[in-house]
């Protein structure tokens, strides 16, 4: 099995990066994506090539609701249409594909398969840049790497003692690699549970707290984390559940791994506090500490993916009791993806 899965809402760009004034270009699952805002502030996704030398729409000018190509002058509707071109009193019979496109959680997602199956309520819950109850800071990266390659990673955050020694894994006062989280199946993907009983607020604090780290990991890679510490106790009160008391303190992670090629793959990622816990000082120093470890994460990931362009294909890799999400996760897009080349067959 092969391929990506294509009926999928896919983060191609944070919303920011979007401005009003001039298009952006993408690239998903090896498709060449123009992105760009009409006057009232909605976005447009059309495929990234003209129809007639396939140069980048992307590097063409906005004009009213139109996007006009940069070499010979070619303009395109949302719809993909071909609406003028010069020499011409009526438009040719020409199109580029438009795919549907939402604005939601500061996120631009694109919908890469069957356009009569974009329902954007498929689209799940994150948090956003905007929503007042957290201060968060955003950035993106690319790796070259495969997808699931971070998939894997983020599935699996036993890694956090080891490659983020000193970030991440540092700063966080607990072993991640200690015990096996709890693993909850969901429709699309996975809900990733952790308790550290009696662990610190902080690296060096003296409060003693419990702290609950809780995520879910959902297809195509969007990974949704808050973790909150409670004042000590707060574990067994709740039968290491759910607690329905206030946290000390709370932060929330809003992270996208979005295919752009087989080997080459790019990952939005924001991090912050609850905005009645945030300082300047807590967001910048966290949002540092962040941006070191995904450095690290990506040494790692890049040269396993050299490694693994070396390696023979079929090679099996050894497992780890760690290894229950990445697997489950790795079965979940085999499935959905022999289920949807199943039906289009």
């Amino acid at each position: 099995m092969s391929g990506f899965i294509r009926n999928l809402w896919y983060v191609a760009a944070w919303s920011h990066e979007l401005a009003a004034g001039a298009p952006i270009g993408r690239v998903i699952l090896g498709e060449p994506i123009a992105l760009y805002r009409r006057r009232d502030g909605s976005v447009v996704a059309l495929e990234d090539r003209c129809p007639h030398r396939h140069a980048p729409l992307s590097l063409g000018t906005i004009e009213g609701d139109e996007l006009r190509c940069g070499y010979h002058g070619l303009r395109f509707d949302a719809r993909g249409m071909c609406t003028a071109m010069p020499a011409r009193s009526a438009p040719p019979r020409l199109s580029v594909r438009a795919y549907p496109v939402v604005e939601r959680w500061s996120w631009l997602w694109v919908w890469m398969g069957d356009a009569a199956l974009a329902d954007p309520a498929r689209i799940p819950d994150a948090f956003g840049l905007d929503d007042p109850r957290w201060v968060m800071r955003a950035d993106v990266m690319d790796y070259d790497a495969n997808w699931e390659l971070l998939n894997d990673n983020l599935c699996d955050l036993s890694h956090l003692d080891f490659s983020h020694a000193t970030t991440l894994g540092g700063s966080s006062g607990v072993s991640w690699s200690a015990e096996v989280p709890r693993i909850t199946k969901l429709e699309d993907g996975l809900r990733i549970d952790r308790w550290y009983p009696d662990s610190r607020l902080a690296p060096g604090h003296p409060t003693p707290v419990d702290t609950l780290s809780s995520y879910r990991y959902l297809l195509p890679g969007l990974f949704l984390m808050t973790t909150a510490w409670y004042p000590l106790g707060a574990a067994a009160r709740c039968g290491f559940g759910v607690p329905d008391e206030k946290p000390l303190s709370h932060r929330a992670e809003q992270q996208a791994v979005t295919p752009v090629s087989a080997k080459r793959s790019r990952y939005f990622y924001a991090t912050g506090f609850a905005a009645e816990n945030a300082t300047p000082e807590r967001v910048e120093g966290i949002f540092a500490v962040v941006n070191a470890a995904f450095a690290e994460d990506k040494r790692i990931i890049e040269g396993q993916q050299r490694i693994l362009d070396l390696t023979a294909p079929g090679t099996r890799m050894a497992s780890t009791p760690h290894d229950e999400a990445p697997l489950a996760f790795r079965r979940l897009v085999r499935e959905r993806l022999a289920r949807e080349q199943g039906e289009t067959r």
